[in-house]
């Protein structure tokens, strides 16, 4: 008889517990609050369509950009645009999706939170692959078209002339050529040049040589051409663009030179053009560094 008094006691706990948890697994603390579903589709579908768009000028950024208006490079300036417009519907879901999750139920709230805790816990146990996925991604994104503002030698607007308005010093310019390959291995490691080519008027300079990445901060799949090259101790510029500003009217102005240093990825296809100062400065610097080193062995 005892048994049995315990046995009904175990199963009116176990019956009451399994009852107060399906009240809190299926209670809705904000019960009112609700997907807005109309709004929610109407936002998706906007915002799929602009990245679509965004997309389409982002694949055609350099055709686009060729068109500009004053200094504004139309394509740069549609990507920002729509960027904007992405970045703002993108937040309007958030809150509509914010108000969704605050009117489910603890049970649904709590599988949410342990699925986040897993992929966490994934994400942690496979942190390098993450972490090289995210700076790959990086480094493959060209931001520099993202930048709208290009000055260049002279406009004009209307009656308004504006001559001999030379270039912004702390833009470098995206030098987007291909490689001349030499289609043999170079007795120096070099596979090719782009050697004697020029873009948007930037007649590019030096021996111009490219190879793979083999070096600290490199990536061993890309390509890397111009920058420094250097001989005991002593270095020489592989690489610079030059560019002389020439107004409409043929008045000449400043002429602008930059040491290059450009980017491919593995399949050769340009990612970036980095800026790494002014050659003449670099040789003079250098011709004094050889100049004190013969007086050390005179």
């Amino acid at each position: 008889m005892s048994d049995n008094k315990i046995l009904n006691k175990v199963k009116g706990f176990s019956k009451r517990k399994w009852n107060e948890f399906i009240f809190w697994f299926t209670e809705k603390e904000h019960p009112r609050s609700i997907l807005n579903k109309n709004v929610f589709f109407h936002d998706l579908l906007k915002i799929v369509g602009l990245v679509l768009v965004f997309l389409i000028v982002y694949s055609n950024v350099d055709k686009l950009n060729q068109i500009v208006l004053i200094f504004i490079k139309i394509g740069s300036l549609l990507q920002l645009v729509l960027l904007f417009f992405i970045l703002r519907k993108a937040w309007h879901l958030t809150i509509n999706l914010k108000y969704a999750f605050r009117g489910l139920n603890h049970g649904t709230k709590a599988i949410i939170a342990i699925a986040i805790v897993l992929l966490l816990f994934i994400a942690f146990i496979n942190q390098d692959k993450v972490v090289n996925s995210i700076t790959q991604t990086y480094e493959e994104t060209n931001l520099s078209k993202l930048n709208p503002i290009q000055v260049s030698g002279n406009f004009s607007l209307g009656n308004l002339g504006f001559s001999k308005l030379s270039e912004n010093i702390n833009t470098c310019p995206q030098i987007n050529v291909p490689i001349n390959f030499y289609g043999y291995d170079s007795y120096d490691g070099t596979i090719g040049n782009i050697r004697e080519k020029s873009y948007d008027d930037w007649n590019i300079k030096g021996q111009a040589t490219c190879r793979k990445g083999s070096k600290e901060g490199e990536n061993l799949n890309k390509y890397y051409c111009g920058g420094y090259t250097y001989f005991f101790g002593i270095g020489d510029v592989n690489a610079y663009v030059e560019k002389t500003i020439i107004s409409s009217t043929g008045d000449i102005g400043k002429t602008y030179k930059y040491v290059i240093w450009n980017i491919y990825d593995e399949k050769e296809n340009f990612i970036e053009t980095k800026c790494l100062g002014n050659p003449d400065e670099f040789e003079q610097k250098q011709a004094e560094k050889l100049y004190n080193e013969m007086l050390k062995w005179a």
